[in-house]
């Protein structure tokens, strides 16, 4: 199969794949709120245009940066689930358990496969801390809810110790930048209450395109954080 065709099928497949997201956050949605009358990311022909094309435009970046692998295929997976919790957090301010142990067993099934048994340790290490950090401000009311919780647990069972780290790291930063937004614009304050489920899944994100640029092309070189 040449680079044209390659690119084309992941183009066109991961397009479906965005449409099927669009609905599958509708339906996670309906599922646990009946007074939601507007849906912030649906209800439109150029929201369903804006899903496909997102999501077939960031599985072309992972092609492009480490081929068709299976780390690859992971990441492209794992995003996609990171778009749907992000839609749903934000929209009614959960985070559904079924998107939790997708990422779970995503994370799982090409740990297992793609690491050597011993190695597995690591990413039990990092499930642990994800909890930690986040349980314990969901105790005391403050800032965080269970279901990001349960997120940053899966997140750091996905990424290992380092890579959780990198990502709370990453997701501080981007919920620095938009405090600053919501205090210049005038809409908030640091102690707004905002969905984290994105900035968690934006600080994922972040650390799978980073470990794929350090493993190909040794662009960055961030220690053991990476």
């Amino acid at each position: 199969m040449n680079q044209f065709t390659t690119t084309v099928l992941v183009f066109i497949i991961g397009a479906v794949v965005g449409v099927l997201m669009e609905k599958s956050s509708v339906y996670l949605i309906k599922r646990r709120v009946n007074t939601l009358q507007h849906h912030q990311f649906s209800g439109s022909f150029y929201k369903t245009i804006v899903w496909a094309m997102l999501n077939a435009t960031i599985w072309l970046i992972f092609v492009k940066i480490n081929g068709l692998e299976s780390k690859t295929l992971e990441c492209m997976m794992l995003f996609s689930i990171c778009i749907i919790l992000s839609a749903v957090d934000i929209s009614i301010k959960k985070i559904p358990n079924e998107l939790v142990l997708m990422t779970i067993f995503v994370g799982g099934a090409f740990i297992i496969t793609g690491q050597p048994i011993s190695s597995i340790g690591m990413n039990i290490f990092g499930l642990v801390i994800g909890f930690i950090i986040f349980f314990l401000p969901a105790m005391i009311g403050k800032g965080a809810g269970w279901g990001d919780v349960k997120y940053a647990a899966a997140v750091g069972f996905c990424l290992g110790a380092y890579g959780i780290i990198s990502a709370i790291m990453i997701m501080t930063f981007f919920l620095m930048i938009y405090a600053i937004y919501l205090i210049i614009r005038g809409k908030g304050n640091l102690k707004s209450k905002v969905a984290l489920g994105p900035f968690m899944a934006s600080g994922f994100v972040s650390v799978l395109i980073l470990n794929l640029l350090n493993t190909n092309y040794h662009l960055l070189d961030f220690g053991m954080l990476f």
